[in-house]
């Protein structure tokens, strides 16, 4: 008959203490346990044999080697890239990875956070839904756990943060529509609450006002696809209710891609009558169109590089500043 796996509950009653200081003396806090209490709880620990989440290594060395990364969506070709690369990195340098997705849904990315944070992680690589609420992952920090925002960020918490320049990106991207002759530019969002979202909104203001042109909430559509909105029915009662811009920006590869439909379905060439760029991913059906489409192609290899080298500095003790790193993409990439 198999054995049963000792839990935190047979510790706490070998230790006769509570399965809350248990976890305490497990997770090294968030409250202190007196050295008597943790000799009993880890000699119970040991007697059991009770191992979850590598807690052997994390009681003799002080960490698990074991980092967190929660992403928004794993819908996105870019985001699977990154992670790719993050676990990469990360395995060159000895650590695992828990992944976890918060499918753009805020009381699940809360959920997540929680589990995340009785992991026993070393620390944690975010790219948030919002930019507006850092509550939850403030925890981590008072709790000593390093975070590095990846991708996206929440202003005003203390972490380092390393995304693509993602203003620069949409400025150059919005000036080519600009420059090509298009003055009915319309810019398609995936978000209003992501900091990449709204800082590439901001580069397509910003190409419109070096130009004197004006722009406003009505060239901005957002279509939140993770939330299963569609970006060919928005286009087409924009289209309907707008006209047809000569023009289209687009924040990502679904809303690249479903303008290319809806402008199809309505027999509208591309870039004969509208001319269609953005996409901010490696796309690479692009080059097999003639002509290709001039998009935007971010660095994931770097941006996963230096989030990880933050963390791990931040792990090993480094207390200098806090960092934002703004990785260049290329634009126009074939």
């Amino acid at each position: 008959m198999r054995r049963k796996r000792p839990t935190r509950r047979d510790v706490a009653a070998l230790a006769h203490v509570s399965v809350a200081t248990v976890s305490y003396v497990v997770n090294d806090g968030p409250r202190p346990v007196s050295p008597g209490t943790r000799d009993r709880v880890i000699a119970a620990i040991q007697q059991l044999g009770y191992r979850p989440h590598a807690i052997a290594r994390s009681l003799r060395m002080g960490n698990t080697q074991t980092i967190g990364l929660l992403v928004q969506s794993l819908l996105t070709s870019y985001v699977g890239l990154l992670v790719n690369a993050v676990e990469d990195n990360l395995a060159s340098r000895g650590y695992g990875l828990i992944l976890a997705s918060s499918h753009e849904d805020r009381e699940r990315e809360d959920n997540l956070l929680d589990l995340l944070s009785a992991q026993s992680i070393d620390g944690l690589i975010y790219i948030p839904i919002s930019c507006h609420d850092g509550t939850h992952v403030t925890r981590f920090l008072n709790e000593g756990v390093p975070v590095v925002f990846m991708d996206r960020y929440i202003p005003g918490i203390p972490a380092d943060v390393v995304m693509t320049d993602n203003v620069a990106a949409a400025r150059k991207a919005a000036n080519y529509l600009i420059e090509s002759g298009c003055r009915r530019t319309l810019c398609i969002s995936y978000s209003d609450e992501a900091s990449s979202a709204l800082d590439r909104v901001e580069g397509f203001r910003q190409a419109h006002r070096e130009h004197d042109l004006l722009v406003d909430d009505r060239n901005i559509l957002v279509v939140r696809y993770a939330a299963g909105e569609k970006v060919e029915p928005a286009l087409l009662a924009y289209i309907y209710a707008h006209s047809l811009p000569d023009g289209i920006l687009c924040l990502s590869d679904e809303s690249l891609v479903g303008s290319i439909k809806a402008l199809k379905q309505r027999g509208i060439r591309v870039p004969e009558q509208v001319r269609v760029t953005g996409g901010f991913s490696d796309l690479p059906w692009n080059s097999l169109l003639e002509p290709p489409m001039p998009t935007v192609r971010q660095d994931f290899q770097r941006v996963a590089q230096m989030a990880v080298e933050f963390l791990i500095a931040r792990i090993q003790g480094d207390k200098s500043p806090h960092r934002t790193a703004l990785i260049p993409a290329e634009f126009p990439y074939f």
